[in-house]
C-alpha cells in the first residue's frame, strides 16, 4: 500500500519538505499525518480525501452528520461504532456502507457483518466526522426521536398506499411490525433512554407535537402530521387498556413495557382538546427507584430532623410542595424507612404509582365509595401502625387524617402549600381547629426541585445582583463566595443544566410553636419562632446549593418564585 505522504506530494498537493517537516512533527504534535497536515492549512479536506480513497482502494466520504439517518447508525453497537471509528451510512440491496477511518480493518468489516447481516462496502472517513455523525446518531432526546419518526411515518404512508382493504385482518394479525406500534415504542423507549418522567402528546395544527420532560423542564422532540395522531392515540389506548372508541371524556390507564432487561409502567392520562385527545405519560420505572431516606439527597441536618419525626410512635407529618417537587418520592422513601415486619403499614392513594413490598396499598376510587376520606376511615379499623394518605384535599379528609394521628398513629400525606409553615394555615382552611393541629402536627417537610449545572460546561460567572437581593434582600454574600452556571454544550443539549437536586425546609413543631399555633398566631409570627429554632428557609438552602457550585442563582429563584 502507497504511503499517504508520498501519494500527496506525487500529486502535487504538498511538497517533500512540507512533509518532511509535518512527519518530524509526529513526534510532538497529536494526530495522525493528515490532521497535522490540515491543521497546517497545507491540504484541504477534499485533498486529504482523494488521497486516502486513492491510499485504500475505496470511495472517500465526506460526512455530513445530519445528512446520516440515525436509524442506519444504529444498526452498528456505539460501543463498537466508537472504538473502532466506523460508521455505517447507507443500506441497500442486501449491502451496507461503512464509512471507515481504517477501511482495511478486515476484523470490524466481518463484525459489522455479523451484526448487521449486510454486506459490508467500506469507504474512508475522516475520524471527526464519524464522530460528530454517531454523536448524532446515538442522540436519544432530540435528533435521533425526530428522524426514527419521519422513518416511521414514511412507512405508514407507504403502507397505507399499498395495503388493500382485504388484507385489514393480515395487517392486524402482524400488529408487532405494524409501522405504528413501532413509532409508539420508538416513542415510549426515546423517553426512558431520555432519563424524562413525563411525555406529552399535544394536538395542534398542522402537527401533533411530542415533548419529553426532562429535569423538570419540558423539551420539544418531535412532531408527528394530523393525519397520523387519531392511529398513534388509538395505539396508546390500546396499550393502557382504554376505551378506543370514546373521545370525549377524559380517561386514566397504565402500561408497561420491557426496556434493557427491565420493566417500565406509564401512567396514561387523555383528555379532549379543541384539536383532538391530548396524551400524557408518566414514567413510573420501578426497576430504577431506590426509595432510600439516605439517598434522597437529605443533608446531614435535614436528615437528622426527618429521622426524629418519624421516629414518634403518633402523629402527623405532612410533606408540602406544588406538582413535581418530589413529594411522592420522598413519602416512598420514609415509608420504605418505617417498613418492618412489626409494623402493619396502609395507604391510600391516587393512583398507586409503585408497589412497596410488604405495605398494604389501596387505590383511592371515589365512584366505588373508597375516596381518601371514606378509605381513610376503613383503613382505621384495619388495625394499623403507619397510614399514609396521598393527599389532604378536603375537610372531611383533613379532620379524619387530624382524628387518627391524634389516636395513637402515626400519619403521613401531602398538602399543596407554598412552604412548611403554610402546612398549619392550610389545615386550618380546610376546618381543623388550632388545637388539635397543634397536638396532631408533628412537623411538616417543603421541598424544591432544583436543576444541577451540567459538569461538562460548568464555568465561572457573576452573580445577578437583582435576584440576589429578591431572594435574601440586605443580606451581602460571603467574599468569596463563588458563583457558577452552565455555559450550554451537547451533553445538555444546551440548557446549562443536567439532573436535578432536592432542597427542603422543615418545620419540627415544638411546644413554643405549639402554642402559637393553638393561639392562633399569623403566619408571620410562625416562622419567626421556627427561625429562631433552627429553621432553615428554601430559599436559604437554596442559597447553600449556589455556593455549593451544585445550581445558579436564576433557578433558586425560579423555582421558588413560580
Amino acid at each position: 500500500m502507497a504511503r499517504l505522504g508520498d501519494i500527496l506530494v506525487r500529486r502535487g498537493f504538498i511538497t517533500q519538505a512540507q512533509l518532511d517537516a509535518a512527519l518530524a512533527a509526529q513526534g510532538s504534535e497529536r494526530g495522525v499525518l493528515g490532521q497535522i497536515l490540515l491543521r497546517r492549512n497545507l491540504i484541504s479536506i477534499q485533498q486529504l480525501g482523494d488521497a486516502l480513497s486513492e491510499q485504500y482502494g475505496v470511495p472517500y466520504m465526506d460526512i455530513v452528520p445530519q445528512a446520516v439517518n440515525p436509524q442506519i447508525a444504529r444498526l452498528v453497537p456505539e460501543d463498537l461504532a466508537r472504538q473502532r471509528s466506523c460508521v455505517p451510512v447507507g443500506v441497500g440491496k442486501g449491502s451496507l456502507q461503512l464509512a471507515m477511518v481504517a477501511p482495511d480493518d478486515i476484523d470490524t468489516i466481518s463484525e459489522t457483518e455479523l451484526i448487521t447481516g449486510y454486506h459490508v462496502q467500506p469507504l474512508v472517513a475522516l475520524e471527526h466526522a464519524i464522530q460528530a455523525a454517531l454523536d448524532r446518531g446515538f442522540d436519544d432526546r432530540l435528533t435521533a426521536r425526530q428522524t426514527i419518526v419521519d422513518m416511521k411515518l414514511a412507512d405508514l404512508a407507504a403502507a397505507e398506499e399499498s395495503v388493500d382493504e382485504d388484507l385489514e385482518a393480515t395487517v392486524v394479525a402482524d400488529e408487532e411490525q405494524a409501522p405504528v406500534v413501532r413509532l409508539v415504542t420508538s416513542i415510549l423507549t426515546g423517553a426512558i433512554n431520555a432519563g424524562c418522567s413525563d411525555i406529552h402528546l399535544e394536538p395542534h395544527v398542522p402537527e401533533m407535537r411530542v415533548r419529553y420532560r426532562v429535569d423538570g423542564e419540558l423539551q420539544p422532540v418531535m412532531t408527528i402530521p394530523n393525519h397520523t395522531e387519531e392511529a398513534v392515540v388509538a395505539r396508546i389506548k390500546v396499550m393502557a387498556d382504554m376505551d378506543t372508541t370514546e373521545n370525549r371524556r377524559p380517561q386514566d390507564g397504565r402500561l408497561t413495557i420491557v426496556e434493557g432487561g427491565s420493566r417500565v409502567n406509564f401512567r396514561v392520562s387523555t383528555i379532549p382538546t379543541v384539536g383532538g385527545e391530548k396524551v400524557v405519560m408518566r414514567l413510573l420505572d420501578e426497576g430504577s427507584k431506590n426509595f432510600d431516606l439516605t439517598s434522597l439527597g437529605l443533608g446531614e441536618r435535614d436528615l437528622k430532623k426527618v429521622q426524629e419525626l418519624i421516629d414518634k410512635p403518633h402523629g402527623m407529618i405532612v410533606v408540602t410542595g406544588p406538582t413535581g417537587s418530589g413529594k411522592s418520592t420522598t413519602m416512598y422513601s420514609v415509608l420504605a424507612k418505617l417498613n418492618a415486619v412489626c409494623r402493619n403499614i396502609v395507604t391510600v392513594e391516587d393512583p398507586v404509582e409503585y408497589r412497596l413490598t410488604g405495605v398494604n396499598q389501596v387505590a383511592s376510587d371515589n365512584e366505588h365509595g373508597l375516596g381518601f376520606a371514606n378509605a381513610l376511615k376503613y383503613i382505621m379499623r384495619q388495625d394499623p401502625d403507619v397510614i399514609m394518605v396521598g393527599e389532604i384535599r378536603d375537610h372531611e379528609t383533613a379532620t379524619t387524617a387530624v382524628q387518627a394521628a391524634l389516636t395513637g398513629h402515626l400519619l403521613l400525606s401531602t398538602l399543596h402549600t407554598n412552604d412548611a409553615i403554610g402546612a398549619v394555615q392550610r389545615l386550618n382552611d380546610l376546618g381543623v381547629d388550632n388545637f388539635k393541629i397543634a397536638g396532631a402536627l408533628l412537623g411538616s417537610v417543603a421541598q424544591r426541585l432544583l436543576r444541577s449545572i451540567c459538569p461538562e460546561c460548568k464555568e465561572l460567572t457573576q452573580p445577578n445582583e437583582q435576584l440576589w437581593t429578591k431572594l435574601m434582600g440586605t443580606q451581602v454574600p460571603p467574599r468569596n463566595a463563588k458563583f457558577y452556571r452552565g455555559r450550554g454544550c451537547r451533553k445538555c443539549l444546551g440548557t446549562g443544566y443536567s439532573g436535578r437536586l432536592p432542597i427542603y425546609e422543615i418545620m419540627v413543631m415544638t411546644p413554643e410553636l405549639g402554642d402559637a399555633v393553638e393561639r392562633g398566631a399569623p403566619a408571620s409570627k410562625l416562622r419567626e419562632i421556627a427561625h429562631k429554632q433552627g429553621l432553615v428557609s428554601l430559599a436559604d438552602a437554596g442559597i447553600e446549593q449556589v455556593f455549593a457550585g451544585r445550581t445558579t442563582l436564576e433557578e433558586v429563584y425560579y423555582k421558588l418564585s413560580s
